[in-house]
């Protein structure tokens, strides 16, 4: 900010050096009272308060009085020149008068020039104050009160123009950080730019354009996975999810973790569906189910999800019917309807053959239990366990 280059005096002289109290005292050096009375006492109206001038005056008028003649002995030649001293006298108050107003005027102006200065100097701080403290509003108010006591000062044109910039750099900047913290990463990027165009260099606009057309692109990413989740294109939702967390870990990671764990949950739903009793379906979708899991441990829906593919995929493996029979239970127990009735058809199907096969080695009591359970179940064409239960009960008949 703008110095001042020199600095006025902030009182007036010495009284000793004054040329007043100088020219004062030859003049009572020489005898010449009245012309040192006047000196004094103009010297009086600049230092009202001083002792020196005080006593001089005192002095200067006892001796006056002393050396007056007295009336009665003066002649007309002592009158004209009494007279004639008198009006040189006159005219050496007048002239001192003048004197003394010039250097009083010339004292008035230094004193003015003094808190001029004084003023211009404490708006410069002003304003070099309030721009370090990045209060751009405080320095303009201040650079154009000092632009009022110099208007064709061209610093103080220059430091105005300047703060005019940075406060437009700034409310920019501002902007843009505000627009990152909503994540609103178009608008960002526009502001960005505009004000990199204005400065290059300013502060981290470099880094923080560059992070928000990364964002950006990931946000582009971000709206299209969002928008396969909701058509229910899982595996489309998932693949995209996962790529914007390969390329940022950061970028929304909470909104990302819950869309790769529902997404997870529902494609394994949705292949279990179409599974049927095929084993290798089945097990995509635990794996799915798995990977569900691994955004959200706890949670139960997911758990018992994976528990029960767990058990019917065991079914699906298993050669023994007594134990392809229990698993399948426990999975109808729960959930009747499981793989989209799959399993319940598995279990009525092997619930017919061990009772058919209870009915070949003799054991008619298990076989009707078999064919009972059989044809409680709820698949779409009981019938043929509820005509073996009514022949065989039809035999058992007195």
């Amino acid at each position: 900010m703008m110095k001042p280059n020199n600095q006025l005096p902030s009182q007036s002289p010495a009284l000793k050096d004054h040329p007043t109290y100088q020219k004062g005292m030859e003049q009572l050096k020489a005898g010449r009272w009245q012309k040192a009375l006047a000196s004094f006492q103009l010297l009086q109206g600049v230092y009202p308060d001083d002792l020196e001038v005080k006593r001089r005056l005192e002095e200067i008028q006892m001796r006056a009085i002393l050396v007056r003649p007295q009336a009665g002995v003066k002649t007309k030649t002592a009158k004209r020149l009494s007279l004639r001293r008198l009006m040189i006298g006159m005219a050496a108050i007048i002239a001192m008068a003048a004197v003394g107003y010039l250097l009083y005027a010339i004292w008035k102006e230094s004193i003015f020039r003094e808190l001029r200065l004084r003023q211009i100097t404490q708006l410069r701080t002003q304003a070099d104050e309030a721009i370090a403290a990045g209060d751009f509003a405080q320095a303009r108010q201040a650079l154009q009160e000092l632009q009022l006591l110099l208007p064709e000062d061209p610093e103080t044109f220059e430091a105005l123009n300047q703060v005019e910039q940075v406060a437009k750099l700034s409310s920019l900047y501002n902007e843009a950080k505000g627009l990152i913290a909503d994540q609103e990463w178009d608008q960002a990027v526009e502001v960005l730019t505009k004000l990199q165009k204005l400065d290059k260099q300013y502060r981290d606009v470099p880094s923080l354009l560059k992070m928000a057309q990364e964002a950006q692109a990931l946000n582009e990413q971000y709206l299209k996975a969002e928008a396969a989740f909701e058509r229910g294109d899982w595996e489309s939702a998932i693949a995209q999810y996962e790529a914007i967390q390969q390329a940022s870990l950061t970028f929304r990671f909470n909104d990302i973790q819950t869309r790769l764990f529902e997404s997870h949950l529902n494609y394994g739903q949705a292949l279990l569906a179409e599974a049927g009793q095929v084993p290798d379906q089945v097990a995509n979708a635990q794996l799915h189910f798995s990977e569900a899991l691994k955004f959200s441990p706890v949670d139960e829906a997911a758990l018992n999800k994976r528990s029960l593919t767990e058990t019917y995929l065991a079914a699906l493996n298993s050669e023994d019917e007594d134990e392809v029979i229990d698993l399948l239970q426990q999975i109808y127990a729960n959930q009747p309807d499981y793989a989209n009735g799959a399993a319940a058809q598995l279990l009525y199907r092997t619930l017919l053959q061990r009772g058919d096969a209870f009915l070949k080695s003799g054991n008619q009591t298990l076989a009707v239990a078999d064919y009972q359970a059989a044809a409680q179940l709820l698949v779409e064409d009981p019938s043929e366990a509820q005509e073996r239960l009514a022949e065989h009960m039809a035999k058992a008949a007195p």
